[in-house]
């Protein structure tokens, strides 16, 4: 549907800008060419002469002359507006009728975006990093004294101040006291706070739900809260029911299962029933990757599957994780790779490893009395093309370029090998 609009005068001046609006294509086309006018979303669009920017409705009435550099779309009746000027940025909010319900003075407020996933009708505003909070008709709800105002997760946003925090409502009001150390968003139910060094949960009420005596951080991993008690790493659940007895000195998070713990000063891993799986015999251990972990024992490194089984043997000075079944050690000084089963499958004869494989060749180097040399492997670990280039580049299309000295040309050979441009 094309509907024709009436009036025009001065277009600097413009009450009402002559021209046409389609509701089909939410387009304006006005009859002065002077005007760029945007897409329209609902019943309003920006339009400028130059870099300001002002709004009209469909009828081609102004609602805001031509003053802010930027102007957002409305939301719940208000809109950003800015003016750039001197740094930083000035913000403000302006209603559907043109008017300002807040200022442009404001060095830092919500885009849409933002808003739109504050859940509150409540406009955040702040000037050198100090933050209030305003209803959309511009009533002052919180003052400008806040470091921080979270967003709202069932219901309840945190709020910061002199270090501390607490929690609002969505209308603003102060619900849970600005007392806390540390508070994280609420769940379903709880929230995890930090009071005087100690740690616990509180509900949205404010009431303490999980007694705050822990000595660290209280992490869910599943069903289970890993945390600290007298001085020993332990995990309970939400009701503070002890799962895991406080006899660790560390536990991570479980992955498929298990849990790498450590206790009187070993390596072991547990599983959620706090059950020793892996025993508590190695120095160091990793976590698990490709249903292996590194692990450490006399000074001297291996691999460990799952059930606890020895895949590597405790004979090398360093191993590393597994990427696609392989993985790197070293054995008096020099690099190798063993596979899943402990075999080597690249001999410890390396001084470096480029570490992946192109065209079924990768880069290997030994370091010889005239300096680093290199040269390739196949996936089997044999060396098809020997160390005895300065400098080699990774095969790409069957082919790679190598230097044989420091000032040598670069030449290229296949494979095999082979120099394919001498």
């Amino acid at each position: 549907m094309l509907l024709a609009i009436g009036i025009g005068s001065m277009p600097f001046a413009q009450t009402k800008i002559e021209g046409v609006y389609n509701s089909k294509t939410k387009k304006f086309d006005p009859v002065n060419k002077i005007y760029n006018i945007a897409d329209f979303h609902g019943a309003y669009a920006t339009f400028r002469t130059n870099d300001k920017r002002g709004i009209i409705d469909t009828t081609g009435k102004v609602i805001v002359p031509m003053k802010y550099d930027e102007i957002e779309s409305f939301m719940d009746g208000v809109a950003r507006v800015e003016i750039f000027g001197d740094y930083p940025t000035h913000y403000g909010f302006i209603d559907e009728q043109g008017n300002e319900v807040l200022p442009v003075i404001y060095t830092d407020v919500d885009d849409w975006f933002y808003r739109s996933m504050r859940f509150s009708d409540l406009l955040v505003v702040g000037i050198d990093q100090k933050y209030g909070c305003f209803d959309k008709k511009g009533n002052c709800i919180l003052p400008l004294e806040y470091g921080n105002i979270g967003n709202y997760h069932n219901g309840l946003a945190t709020i910061y101040k002199d270090a501390k925090m607490g929690y609002i409502n969505k209308a603003g009001k102060i619900v849970i006291p600005i007392v806390y150390e540390r508070a994280s968003d609420f769940g379903l139910e709880t929230a995890i706070v930090k009071k005087e060094g100690k740690w616990g949960m509180i509900n949205p009420s404010g009431e303490v739900v999980l007694p705050i005596v822990y000595e660290d951080e209280i992490r869910f991993s599943g069903a289970l809260a890993l945390t600290k008690l007298n001085g020993k790493y332990g995990a309970i659940d939400k009701s503070g029911k002890i799962l895991i007895p406080f006899e660790f000195e560390s536990i991570a998070y479980f992955r498929d299962g298990l849990a790498h713990a450590i206790r009187n000063g070993k390596h072991g891993f547990i599983n959620e029933k706090g059950e020793t799986v892996i025993p508590f015999e190695y120095d160091w251990a990793g976590n698990f990757n490709e249903g292996f972990v590194i692990v450490k024992k006399d000074n001297l490194w291996g691999h460990i599957n799952k059930e606890g089984k020895i895949t590597t043997p405790f004979e090398y000075e360093l191993t590393g994780d597994f990427n696609r079944g392989l993985s790197n050690v070293k054995k008096n000084g020099k690099s190798g790779r063993v596979n899943t089963e402990g075999k080597l499958v690249l001999p410890c004869k390396y001084d470096g490893i480029n570490g992946s494989y192109s065209d079924g060749r990768m880069i290997v180097s030994i370091n010889f009395p005239e300096g680093r040399k290199k040269g390739f492997v196949d996936a089997n670990g044999n060396e098809v093309i020997p160390c005895k280039y300065h400098d080699v580049k990774a095969f790409s299309g069957g082919k790679s370029q190598v230097q044989k000295d420091a000032n040598s040309p670069w030449i290229t050979i296949d494979v095999n090998g082979k120099e394919v441009n001498p």
